[in-house]
């Protein structure tokens, strides 16, 4: 079950789209200092004014006050730049629960397992160990370095999960920025944004795959991949595979 969002936070976020927010805009800007100010107007204290965004582009759909006006979600426009963007579609990936699932021999070795956290790196250690990736892209896939951490010029910071490269059977390079997701935790069309701008600006010779990587219990993930894509509106899902790891018995 995803988190809900506090009350405070719903106040908040309204407060600074009906601040900004005129008939016929579909993109309305903000920056995190209005954040603060409407915190402020408010009289509500904020500890974490980032905490804020990140809960309305990850955790929680936002207020009512704002989706009557539209389809609405949260963008990055720069360093602590934001933008509300009205979309046609979902804001929302959902892997439908329907998906076939495709069973993998569990690779984990025995001492890691044990002593795996159950967060977002936990699940992208299970993915690297069972070369979720490889299976998923069909490619030999290569870690390159976790968490990365960036600047992108008019878009802001970017954090990437995970980095992979990888080569296919032509010899082709590729790219694989990816997003990990824990159980019951959104997955928003923006992040693919954010996982191909990254990719063309820091491997611009390389075929970029955008790639996201769903907890769906202990033993069993989804893998979304979309086509390369830097405006929201141009954000398509090329392909879901769902994947149940099975541990062999002695």
């Amino acid at each position: 079950m995803s988190t809900k969002a506090d009350n405070s936070y719903k106040q908040v976020i309204a407060h600074v789209f009906e601040q900004r927010w005129e008939t016929g805009l579909t993109e309305v800007p903000f920056s995190k200092d209005d954040v603060l100010d409407a915190a402020a107007a408010l009289k509500i204290r904020i500890k974490n004014h980032g905490d804020i965004i990140y809960t309305f582009r990850s955790r929680d759909d936002l207020p009512e006050t704002i989706t009557r006006h539209g389809n609405w979600m949260i963008a990055s426009r720069g360093s602590g730049l934001y933008a509300f963007v009205q979309v046609t579609g979902s804001t929302l990936v959902e892997v439908p629960v329907t998906l076939k699932a495709f069973p993998i021999p569990y690779a984990v070795p025995d001492i890691v397992a044990r002593h795996l956290s159950r967060d977002e790196q936990g699940l992208l250690t299970i993915a690297r160990y069972n070369r979720i990736l490889d299976v998923f892209t069909g490619l030999a896939c290569f870690h390159l370095q976790s968490h990365v951490r960036t600047q992108i010029k008019g878009h802001g910071q970017v954090e990437i999960d995970e980095l992979y490269v990888g080569v296919d059977k032509d010899g082709r390079g590729f790219v694989l920025p990816v997003e990990g997701k824990e159980e019951g935790e959104s997955l928003g069309i923006d992040k693919a944004v954010s996982l191909t701008l990254f990719a063309k600006a820091k491997y611009p010779e390389l075929i970029c795959r955008p790639i996201a990587i769903i907890r769906e219990g202990e033993h069993q993930l989804s893998c979304v991949e979309f086509e390369p894509a830097t405006a929201i509106d141009n954000v398509k899902v090329l392909e879901m595979r769902r994947y149940r790891l099975v541990r062999s018995e002695k």
